[in-house]
């Protein structure tokens, strides 16, 4: 199998994960990009650095983060010597709306990993840690 070919089954399986996990999301004032940005914030607390992490444009972080914002889901703090810039943290109430959709998530994709044996969860949990993106330090020339 060609590597976009298997980069496209693992998107159909992303995305049909999704997209039964919509109606619950849904509920919760979510949707899959919302759900990755709570799922990101703590480590990424500024809007440029959930962009580059979940490889979205900023434009859409910043609507995104606005829609968070009006469900009580994060707020947004002004940083110290820099007003325009501005650290988000994730609420009390996003927390928990963070931790339902992940649960649906997790029910959704864990019935899919259940079909495998557990060897083949090992080893594809291996494997998909393997392919993640390394941080990289970027050479400075002098």
């Amino acid at each position: 199998m060609r590597p976009w070919q298997l980069l496209l089954r693992n998107a159909n399986v992303l995305q049909s994960v999704l997209e039964r996990a919509e109606p619950e999301l849904s509920s919760l004032e979510l949707d899959a990009r919302r759900l990755f940005i709570l799922s990101t914030v703590e480590a990424h607390p500024f809007p440029a650095d959930i962009a580059r992490a979940l490889s979205l444009p900023k434009p859409s972080i910043t609507f995104l983060v606005k829609k968070l914002e009006e469900s009580g889901y994060l707020r947004r703090q002004g940083e110290k010597g820099d007003l325009r810039r501005y650290r988000l943290t994730i609420t009390p109430a996003g927390i928990k709306a963070r931790d339902k959709g992940a649960e649906v998530v997790n029910g959704i994709f864990g019935a899919r990993l259940n079909s495998l044996s557990a060897a083949d969860q090992a080893t594809f949990c291996r494997i998909v840690d393997q392919l993640q993106p390394r941080a990289s330090k970027t050479k400075r020339r002098g």
